[in-house]
């Protein structure tokens, strides 16, 4: 009928199912930057997935070995070699990584320290590179470097190694000359620029010498040693580099005496250093940056007594020795057996009021001032002779800043 209501027609839903994206999809590129977190075991494993993925492991440019997922130590040092005989030669090796936690002290040494050599000359010698970086992570490992100056640096495959950390190793220092023994560190990759120890023994052979600990690092720019010791209280440490930029320390024990040569250092960061007639009296012209840390014991002492004088003779050197920083961040910390009394002590920049009330200041460019209080109720009164010492050394017109903060236990 003409009048009957047709009924509309609606189009119909097309159903598209999108395919969903899986891991194969992937470029190759992608996949080897997600196998470079795996283990070389783990990684090796992937290759009976799919016929994609059956040489993929061939092509990473990180290896991380893990020992301790082997049974014994010598299956470990033949999937090295099987691994090493089976990756792509044209593929250069960038960084490698050796966790060696879990292995008795007295199984590991020689053996990790050979095959650590080994791949190294590997690298050195395929892909047309060589090592970017190298991190050990051991637990308490003896692990002697000095092998791997004679071996691995030596002849053509010296090994441009620019990058590494070290943790848990400890760093023998031993060096014949024709006069005898001298100590020096045993690092001997000359184009290293970054290194990083963490928790590291250090020890020097003879701790009558100066233990110069980067002294043949010429190229060294930045330098981490967090929570590393010397074993003999007497040793004399010598930190010397002529192209480092940064620097950052955390002292576990305080070392009778150190001495710190960076003319071109630009940023600093020091804690746990102790204030005592021990402390060195540093020159950095260079510097712009400085966080300080440093512990002090709130004896009360006499005026006139004569090792009281020596430690505020040498916390003021301390201090001249930071004279351009821009920013200078200082941070007083108890000493444990302290942090209970709260009776008032005389604060260690108030110690040296009479010091410097009449001398000028040497900070040239200071512009901030940060003085941090730990274990205090309350912020410290600061003498204005000490705060002009800080600020009134600078010609700049700018503000200067000073802020004061307490810090909790």
């Amino acid at each position: 009928m003409a009048g009957s209501s047709r009924k509309s027609k609606r189009p119909k839903r097309s159903h598209v199912v999108k395919e969903v994206a899986t891991l194969s999809d992937f470029p190759d590129e992608i996949l080897h930057y997600i196998l470079s977190f795996l283990d070389t075991k783990s990684a090796v494993g992937t290759s009976i997935l799919s016929r994609r993925w059956r040489c993929l492991w061939k092509d990473v440019l990180v290896l991380n070995f893990l020992p301790k997922s082997f049974c014994k130590l010598a299956s470990f040092r033949k999937h090295v070699y099987r691994l090493l005989s089976l990756r792509s030669h044209r593929t250069p090796v960038r960084k490698v990584i050796f966790d060696v936690r879990g292995y008795k002290r007295d199984e590991t040494p020689g053996h990790i320290t050979r095959t650590i050599e080994q791949i190294m000359r590997y690298a050195a010698s395929h892909g047309g590179g060589g090592l970017d970086h190298l991190s050990i992570i051991g637990e308490d490992q003896n692990l002697c470097f000095s092998y791997f100056d004679e071996n691995i640096t030596a002849g053509n495959h010296r090994a441009p190694l620019k990058s590494m950390k070290l943790e848990g190793c400890t760093l023998w220092c031993i060096q014949c000359d024709d006069v005898g023994f001298k100590s020096c560190t045993t690092l001997g990759f000359k184009l290293l620029t970054t290194l990083e120890l963490r928790e590291c023994p250090l020890s020097p052979y003879c701790p009558i010498l100066p233990f110069d600990l980067i002294g043949d690092l010429p190229c060294l720019k930045y330098l981490k040693l967090i929570r590393c010791f010397i074993a003999d209280p007497d040793c004399w440490l010598l930190i010397s580099g002529p192209q480092l930029l940064d620097l950052e320390v955390e002292f576990t024990n305080h070392y009778r005496f150190y001495e710190l040569i960076a003319p071109k250092l630009k940023s600093l960061r020091l804690w746990g250093e102790y204030i005592d007639e021990y402390l060195p009296k540093l020159d950095l012209p260079s510097l712009d940056h400085a966080n300080i840390r440093l512990k002090w014991e709130p004896e009360r002492w006499e005026d006139d007594d004569p090792v009281f004088i020596e430690q505020n003779s040498a916390f003021v050197n301390y201090l001249c020795g930071l004279h351009n920083v821009e920013s200078l961040k200082l941070c007083f910390d108890k000493e444990q057996r302290w942090k209970n009394d709260w009776e008032e002590q005389p604060f260690p920049l108030n110690r040296i009021k009479a010091l410097v009330e009449h001398e000028a200041s040497p900070f040239n460019r200071l512009k901030t001032l940060t003085i941090q209080c730990a274990h205090q109720r309350h912020p410290p009164n600061i003498p204005y002779q000490v705060i002009r010492y800080f600020l009134e050394g600078s010609s700049n017109t700018e503000e200067k800043f000073v802020k004061f903060e307490l810090l909790a236990d």
